[in-house]
């Protein structure tokens, strides 16, 4: 039985008006104070009383402060009883450095509603396999509140976080459509993230767990050779075998231009994806709508969700009590 499927799943209260947010910085430091500053301000203009991690703003090489220092401000926040949603400013690098120094246990005897995206997922993934809890893969306040968050992604966010009822549909802004890879319909846990994030997981302790599992996966700025040596990797590592369906976001910034050598030979992003993932056989769709978009969906990891690839219709079960 894989790690996580030996854990009860444990899903953290919803998020009420009034509650208190705090802000902590896993990975790279705003790059601006400009856009933490707006996105603390709109977190408050929604209602949420919004505290900064001690070490929010610590600079370390590329590091918003030591491995020690970040997961001190994450364990804090897991441990304070008065903080109801932990949000992350942004992604960037070095998520996967801190683990080490994460208080699991405090996370699963302390659970609350974590949000971040990116590089963020290196955390997500190993809060998931240890403890079973439903972190949410969604805005964070330097790079979405802190720059225009649209009314699209701002409801998804709200919707998810705070829908205790029936299971919500996954939708795409008007216009913006999707592709089936392969048809057919799927049910499974919810988990996945930044491509590149995720196969980075493989052979570590915090590895992604797949079993029985609709994965999710984007990314920014890798281009389709580089996308092709990931799924490439999470076959020969038989992930895909274990999975139930695949749903791919947009992947921006991942199609060859006319400097790459590559680009002579005509084969798209979405040619790569068909050639790797036909042959698996399960239900799989390209084009919703999360992570590196301005538009997002909010993903809760860990619930269980229904894909139905041939219609091109993603459900999730609520995410919150």
């Amino acid at each position: 039985m894989s790690p996580s499927a030996k854990k009860k799943i444990i899903k953290p209260g919803r998020l009420h008006e009034g509650g208190k947010i705090c802000i902590v910085s896993p990975a790279s430091p705003s790059l601006t104070t400009t856009y933490y500053e707006k996105g603390r301000s709109v977190l408050g203009e929604m209602g949420y009383h919004v505290v900064p991690g001690r070490h929010v703003h610590d600079r370390h090489l590329l590091f918003a402060g030591d491995a020690q220092a970040r997961a001190a401000d994450i364990n804090s926040a897991f441990r304070d009883e008065s903080i109801k949603a932990i949000i992350c400013t942004r992604g960037g690098c070095g998520t996967a450095q801190i683990l080490p120094y994460i208080d699991f246990p405090t996370i699963a005897k302390h659970p609350k509603i974590f949000v971040g995206y990116s590089d963020i997922t290196a955390l997500q993934l190993a809060i998931f396999q240890r403890t079973g809890l439903v972190t949410f893969y969604g805005p964070m306040v330097s790079t979405d509140f802190g720059k225009q968050l649209t009314g699209y992604t701002g409801r998804s966010f709200l919707n998810v976080l705070t829908n205790t009822g029936n299971g919500i549909e996954l939708k795409n802004p008007v216009k913006k459509e999707m592709t089936t890879i392969v048809p057919g319909k799927a049910e499974g846990r919810l988990t996945g993230g930044c491509l590149s994030i995720v196969v980075a997981s493989l052979g570590t302790p915090y590895e992604i767990d797949t079993n029985n599992a609709i994965l999710f996966f984007e990314d920014i700025d890798e281009k389709p050779h580089r996308i092709d040596r990931y799924l490439t990797q999470l076959t020969l590592a038989g992930k895909f075998r274990q999975a139930r369906g695949i749903i791919f976001g947009t992947f921006q910034r991942c199609s060859y231009t006319t400097r790459d050598n590559y680009y002579k030979y005509g084969a798209t992003l979405l040619d790569i994806i068909r050639e790797r993932i036909i042959p698996l056989g399960i239900p799989c769709i390209f084009g919703l709508q999360f992570g590196h978009v301005r538009n997002k969906l909010t993903m809760p990891i860990g619930v269980t969700a229904a894909l139905d690839a041939t219609n091109k219709r993603v459900t999730v079960e609520a995410a919150v009590t």
